[in-house]
Protein backbone atom coordinates (compact mmCIF):
# COMPACT_ATOMS: atom_id res chain seq x y z
CA UNK A 1 0.00 0.00 0.00
CA UNK A 2 2.84 2.46 0.89
CA UNK A 3 4.64 1.50 -2.63
CA UNK A 4 1.33 1.93 -5.04
CA UNK A 5 1.02 5.78 -2.21
CA UNK A 6 4.69 6.76 -3.45
CA UNK A 7 4.07 5.22 -6.79
CA UNK A 8 1.43 7.71 -6.92
CA UNK A 9 2.75 11.04 -5.00
CA UNK A 10 5.79 10.69 -7.78
CA UNK A 11 3.81 10.35 -10.85
CA UNK A 12 1.67 13.63 -9.21
CA UNK A 13 5.02 15.03 -8.64
CA UNK A 14 6.35 14.34 -12.39
CA UNK A 15 3.21 15.50 -13.88
CA UNK A 16 3.29 18.95 -12.04
CA UNK A 17 7.32 19.26 -13.12
CA UNK A 18 6.44 18.64 -16.66
CA UNK A 19 3.50 21.20 -16.75
CA UNK A 20 5.44 23.67 -14.77
CA UNK A 21 8.47 23.13 -17.57
CA UNK A 22 5.68 23.77 -20.22
CA UNK A 23 3.86 26.71 -18.72
CA UNK A 24 7.35 28.55 -18.07
CA UNK A 25 8.41 29.12 -21.59
CA UNK A 26 4.98 30.23 -21.94
CA UNK A 27 4.91 32.58 -19.57
CA UNK A 28 7.68 34.59 -21.10
CA UNK A 29 5.61 35.13 -24.49
CA UNK A 30 3.02 35.69 -22.52
CA UNK A 31 5.01 38.66 -20.29
CA UNK A 32 6.87 39.76 -23.58
CA UNK A 33 2.72 40.07 -25.06
CA UNK A 34 1.79 42.27 -21.80
CA UNK A 35 4.29 43.98 -21.87
CA UNK A 36 3.84 44.69 -25.85
CA UNK A 37 0.32 45.11 -24.86
CA UNK A 38 1.17 48.27 -22.23
CA UNK A 39 3.57 50.25 -25.45
CA UNK A 40 0.44 50.02 -27.90
CA UNK A 41 2.65 47.80 -29.95
CA UNK A 42 -0.75 45.57 -30.49
CA UNK A 43 0.75 43.71 -33.65
CA UNK A 44 3.54 42.61 -31.60
CA UNK A 45 1.20 41.63 -28.73
CA UNK A 46 -0.74 39.39 -31.22
CA UNK A 47 1.80 37.55 -32.85
CA UNK A 48 3.65 36.74 -29.42
CA UNK A 49 0.07 35.50 -28.09
CA UNK A 50 -0.19 33.30 -31.58
CA UNK A 51 3.20 32.07 -30.76
CA UNK A 52 2.04 30.72 -27.50
CA UNK A 53 -0.58 28.68 -28.92
CA UNK A 54 1.64 27.13 -31.61
CA UNK A 55 4.46 26.59 -29.26
CA UNK A 56 2.67 25.69 -26.29
CA UNK A 57 -0.58 23.69 -26.84
CA UNK A 58 -0.94 21.99 -23.56
CA UNK A 59 0.16 25.11 -21.51
CA UNK A 60 -3.47 25.23 -20.62
CA UNK A 61 -2.82 27.92 -17.64
CA UNK A 62 -1.05 30.16 -20.30
CA UNK A 63 -3.16 29.68 -23.15
CA UNK A 64 -6.36 30.72 -20.66
CA UNK A 65 -4.40 34.01 -19.89
CA UNK A 66 -2.76 34.85 -23.38
CA UNK A 67 -6.73 34.31 -24.87
CA UNK A 68 -8.03 37.27 -22.41
CA UNK A 69 -5.14 39.46 -23.10
CA UNK A 70 -6.32 38.87 -26.53
CA UNK A 71 -9.22 40.43 -26.05
CA UNK A 72 -8.28 43.42 -23.99
CA UNK A 73 -5.65 43.94 -27.52
CA UNK A 74 -8.29 43.42 -29.77
CA UNK A 75 -10.55 46.30 -27.98
CA UNK A 76 -7.95 48.54 -26.88
CA UNK A 77 -6.74 48.21 -31.41
CA UNK A 78 -10.43 48.48 -31.96
CA UNK A 79 -10.65 52.06 -29.51
CA UNK A 80 -7.57 53.13 -31.52
CA UNK A 81 -8.66 52.29 -34.59
CA UNK A 82 -12.17 54.15 -34.58
CA UNK A 83 -10.63 56.90 -32.58
CA UNK A 84 -8.40 57.63 -35.94
CA UNK A 85 -11.60 57.00 -38.67
CA UNK A 86 -13.44 59.65 -36.82
CA UNK A 87 -10.21 62.26 -36.54
CA UNK A 88 -9.89 61.19 -40.33
CA UNK A 89 -13.97 61.02 -40.80
CA UNK A 90 -13.87 64.93 -39.21
CA UNK A 91 -11.37 66.18 -41.84
CA UNK A 92 -13.13 64.70 -43.98
CA UNK A 93 -16.43 66.08 -43.81
CA UNK A 94 -15.03 69.74 -43.10
CA UNK A 95 -14.23 69.38 -46.65
CA UNK A 96 -17.78 69.16 -48.30
CA UNK A 97 -19.40 72.10 -47.10
CA UNK A 98 -17.02 74.18 -49.13
CA UNK A 99 -17.11 72.11 -52.38
CA UNK A 100 -21.04 72.13 -52.31
CA UNK A 101 -20.83 75.72 -51.84
CA UNK A 102 -20.03 76.21 -55.15
CA UNK A 103 -22.14 73.35 -56.91
CA UNK A 104 -26.30 73.21 -57.29
CA UNK A 105 -28.15 70.53 -55.69
CA UNK A 106 -31.15 68.77 -57.62
CA UNK A 107 -33.12 66.90 -55.38
CA UNK A 108 -36.97 66.59 -54.92
CA UNK A 109 -37.15 65.18 -51.23
CA UNK A 110 -40.62 63.54 -52.40
CA UNK A 111 -38.97 61.34 -55.29
CA UNK A 112 -35.40 61.21 -55.11
CA UNK A 113 -32.90 59.77 -52.02
CA UNK A 114 -29.77 60.69 -53.78
CA UNK A 115 -29.39 64.17 -54.96
CA UNK A 116 -27.23 65.38 -57.86
CA UNK A 117 -24.65 68.35 -57.19
CA UNK A 118 -23.75 70.40 -60.66
CA UNK A 119 -22.52 73.70 -61.67
CA UNK A 120 -25.31 76.70 -61.16
CA UNK A 121 -24.68 77.43 -64.64
CA UNK A 122 -25.48 74.29 -65.89
CA UNK A 123 -29.37 73.77 -65.16
CA UNK A 124 -31.46 72.31 -67.88
CA UNK A 125 -34.21 75.19 -67.72
CA UNK A 126 -30.79 77.63 -68.58
CA UNK A 127 -29.77 75.98 -71.20
CA UNK A 128 -32.60 74.73 -73.26
CA UNK A 129 -31.03 75.69 -76.45
CA UNK A 130 -28.05 75.09 -76.57
CA UNK A 131 -25.50 71.47 -76.45
CA UNK A 132 -23.38 71.75 -73.50
CA UNK A 133 -21.72 69.39 -71.38
CA UNK A 134 -22.90 68.95 -67.13
CA UNK A 135 -20.56 67.48 -65.01
CA UNK A 136 -22.33 66.28 -62.05
CA UNK A 137 -21.79 64.47 -58.93
CA UNK A 138 -24.33 62.54 -56.82
CA UNK A 139 -24.83 62.43 -52.88
CA UNK A 140 -22.78 59.32 -52.72
CA UNK A 141 -19.71 60.17 -54.26
CA UNK A 142 -20.64 59.08 -58.29
CA UNK A 143 -19.36 61.34 -60.38
CA UNK A 144 -20.49 61.66 -64.35
CA UNK A 145 -20.62 63.88 -67.33
CA UNK A 146 -23.52 64.35 -68.90
CA UNK A 147 -23.90 65.39 -72.90
CA UNK A 148 -26.94 67.22 -73.94
CA UNK A 149 -26.66 67.48 -78.05
CA UNK A 150 -29.01 69.47 -79.74
CA UNK A 151 -29.00 68.81 -83.59
CA UNK A 152 -29.19 65.73 -86.38
CA UNK A 153 -28.59 62.09 -84.70
CA UNK A 154 -25.72 60.72 -84.05
CA UNK A 155 -26.28 58.10 -81.35
CA UNK A 156 -23.35 58.71 -79.17
CA UNK A 157 -21.50 56.48 -77.47
CA UNK A 158 -17.95 58.09 -77.05
CA UNK A 159 -16.85 61.40 -75.46
CA UNK A 160 -13.55 62.37 -76.70
CA UNK A 161 -11.45 65.78 -74.53
CA UNK A 162 -8.27 66.60 -76.65
CA UNK A 163 -5.09 68.97 -75.69
CA UNK A 164 -3.73 71.07 -77.52
CA UNK A 165 -0.74 68.57 -78.33
CA UNK A 166 -3.58 66.04 -79.76
CA UNK A 167 -3.13 64.43 -76.57
CA UNK A 168 -6.76 62.62 -75.29
CA UNK A 169 -8.69 60.69 -73.44
CA UNK A 170 -12.32 58.83 -73.99
CA UNK A 171 -15.36 58.14 -71.58
CA UNK A 172 -17.74 55.02 -72.72
CA UNK A 173 -21.15 55.68 -72.89
CA UNK A 174 -23.52 54.49 -69.59
CA UNK A 175 -25.88 53.12 -72.07
CA UNK A 176 -27.77 54.60 -75.22
CA UNK A 177 -28.74 58.23 -75.43
CA UNK A 178 -32.11 59.34 -74.34
CA UNK A 179 -34.24 62.06 -76.87
CA UNK A 180 -36.74 64.20 -76.31
CA UNK A 181 -38.26 66.74 -78.20
CA UNK A 182 -39.49 70.39 -77.45
CA UNK A 183 -40.67 73.25 -79.63
CA UNK A 184 -36.80 74.17 -80.52
CA UNK A 185 -35.87 71.23 -81.49
CA UNK A 186 -34.51 68.02 -80.57
CA UNK A 187 -32.31 66.25 -77.74
CA UNK A 188 -29.53 63.98 -77.56
CA UNK A 189 -28.56 62.98 -73.36
CA UNK A 190 -25.93 60.43 -73.49
CA UNK A 191 -24.65 60.03 -69.69
CA UNK A 192 -21.17 59.15 -69.36
CA UNK A 193 -20.05 57.91 -66.29
CA UNK A 194 -16.59 59.37 -64.70
CA UNK A 195 -14.79 56.50 -62.49
CA UNK A 196 -13.07 56.96 -59.26
CA UNK A 197 -9.76 55.18 -61.45
CA UNK A 198 -10.64 57.62 -64.61
CA UNK A 199 -7.77 60.25 -65.39
CA UNK A 200 -10.06 62.73 -67.22
CA UNK A 201 -10.34 65.10 -64.18
CA UNK A 202 -6.15 64.76 -63.81
CA UNK A 203 -6.19 65.33 -67.61
CA UNK A 204 -8.10 68.28 -67.83
CA UNK A 205 -6.49 69.60 -64.32
CA UNK A 206 -2.83 69.00 -66.47
CA UNK A 207 -3.84 71.08 -69.04
CA UNK A 208 -3.49 74.16 -66.70
CA UNK A 209 -6.14 76.28 -68.24
CA UNK A 210 -5.10 75.78 -71.71
CA UNK A 211 -8.11 75.00 -73.79
CA UNK A 212 -9.52 71.27 -74.31
CA UNK A 213 -11.67 70.33 -76.82
CA UNK A 214 -14.27 67.96 -76.49
CA UNK A 215 -16.03 65.65 -79.16
CA UNK A 216 -18.98 63.65 -78.93
CA UNK A 217 -18.03 60.16 -81.26
CA UNK A 218 -21.72 59.09 -82.04
CA UNK A 219 -22.48 55.90 -84.85
CA UNK A 220 -23.94 58.46 -87.22
CA UNK A 221 -21.27 60.88 -86.82
CA UNK A 222 -19.14 63.14 -84.76
CA UNK A 223 -19.16 66.90 -83.53
CA UNK A 224 -17.97 69.39 -81.72
CA UNK A 225 -19.18 70.39 -78.20
CA UNK A 226 -18.37 73.37 -76.34
CA UNK A 227 -16.32 72.94 -73.06
CA UNK A 228 -15.68 76.21 -71.41
CA UNK A 229 -12.67 76.77 -69.11
CA UNK A 230 -15.80 77.36 -66.73
CA UNK A 231 -16.69 73.62 -67.54
CA UNK A 232 -13.35 72.63 -67.03
CA UNK A 233 -13.60 73.97 -63.79
CA UNK A 234 -16.62 72.26 -62.82
CA UNK A 235 -15.50 69.13 -63.73
CA UNK A 236 -12.35 69.45 -61.41
CA UNK A 237 -15.04 70.35 -58.68
CA UNK A 238 -17.14 67.71 -58.73
CA UNK A 239 -14.18 65.42 -58.96
CA UNK A 240 -13.20 66.49 -55.67
CA UNK A 241 -16.46 66.41 -54.16
CA UNK A 242 -16.96 63.23 -55.21
CA UNK A 243 -13.27 62.05 -54.00
CA UNK A 244 -14.57 63.19 -50.90
CA UNK A 245 -17.92 62.09 -50.68
CA UNK A 246 -16.61 58.30 -51.38
CA UNK A 247 -13.70 58.81 -48.54
CA UNK A 248 -16.44 60.08 -45.92
CA UNK A 249 -18.95 57.25 -46.83
CA UNK A 250 -15.59 54.68 -46.17
CA UNK A 251 -14.94 56.06 -43.25
CA UNK A 252 -18.41 56.12 -41.85
CA UNK A 253 -18.52 52.33 -42.87
CA UNK A 254 -15.28 51.75 -41.18
CA UNK A 255 -16.05 53.68 -37.92
CA UNK A 256 -19.41 51.34 -37.49
CA UNK A 257 -17.54 48.30 -38.04
CA UNK A 258 -15.00 49.60 -35.64
CA UNK A 259 -17.68 50.11 -33.12
CA UNK A 260 -19.52 46.82 -33.81
CA UNK A 261 -15.98 45.57 -33.11
CA UNK A 262 -15.60 47.49 -29.81
CA UNK A 263 -19.32 46.40 -28.86
CA UNK A 264 -18.38 42.61 -29.39
CA UNK A 265 -14.95 42.23 -27.38
CA UNK A 266 -16.42 44.52 -24.48
CA UNK A 267 -19.31 42.05 -23.98
CA UNK A 268 -16.63 38.87 -24.54
CA UNK A 269 -14.67 40.77 -22.05
CA UNK A 270 -17.55 41.52 -19.96
CA UNK A 271 -18.59 37.66 -20.14
CA UNK A 272 -15.30 36.24 -19.08
CA UNK A 273 -14.75 38.73 -15.92
CA UNK A 274 -18.90 37.14 -14.76
CA UNK A 275 -17.43 33.63 -15.05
Amino acid sequence: MKTKTLILASLTCLLAACAEDIERPAQEYLTRAQHSFAQKQYHTAKLQIDSIKALYPKAFDTRKQAHALLLQVELAESEAGKAYADSLLSDASAQVAPLTAKLHLDKDARYQEVGTYYAPTHRIEDNVSRSYLRPQVDERGACSIVAFYRGKPIQAHTLRFTATDGTFVELEAAYESHVSSDALGRTERTDFVVAPDNNVASFVALQQGKSVKATLVGKDGTVAITFAKADAQALLTVCELGAVLRSVSQLQAQSQELERRIRFFTTRIEGDTVQ
